[in-house]
């Protein structure tokens, strides 16, 4: 039975790759929340399932986090009460350092989501190695694609992209702050 399960769980991280998958092809940014909402949820279970509980906690404080962000317009508020929460399920579950990988690739993540797309695309590579040595830690099958898909994605934006480097652009993002 304990195998059947490890499919299973399996099999629900891959509903969930494909719902993220699914969700940048979405119009709005409403619409893709919603969808990744969705699949945060679907990887909530899937952690669960594989007894990754750190994996679990962070992405049900994802889906918290991404409903605010779905929300309100406050980003950068939100990323910020979220750290303390971050740093909680920290100490509430260290067990060895691969229970703080999520906890640190989130929190990159979700820093990066507030700052330029150049910054965000960086950002989200790093965070995605480090989700990956997790999802190796844990035998998350789709997690480990799922990571490995975003980091490919992430490169080739930075490879192509050259609107990254408009200069322009940047000084104009950094002249908000």
């Amino acid at each position: 039975m304990e195998n059947m399960n490890f499919w299973v769980a399996q099999f629900i991280g891959l509903i969930a790759l494909v719902l993220l998958v699914i969700s940048y092809y979405k119009e709005n940014t409403n619409k893709i929340l919603i969808v990744q909402i969705a699949s945060a949820l679907l990887y909530c279970v899937h952690y669960y399932m594989l007894g990754a509980v750190s994996g679990f906690m962070i992405c049900f404080l994802e889906v918290l986090r991404d409903y605010g962000y779905y929300k309100t317009d406050a980003d950068n508020y939100i990323f910020l009460v979220s750290i303390p929460i971050y740093i909680f399920l920290g100490f509430y579950n260290y067990s060895t350092i691969v229970d703080l990988l999520p906890i640190f690739g989130s929190c990159i993540d979700g820093f990066a989501l507030t700052k330029h797309k150049r910054f965000l695309v960086v950002g989200s590579i790093i965070a995605y190695i480090i989700w990956l040595i997790y999802d190796i830690n844990v035998k998350s099958y789709s997690g480990i694609l799922t990571s490995s898909l975003v980091i490919i994605t992430n490169i080739s934006i930075l490879l192509f992209d050259k609107k990254l480097f408009d200069k322009e652009v940047i000084n104009t993002h950094i002249d908000k702050f």
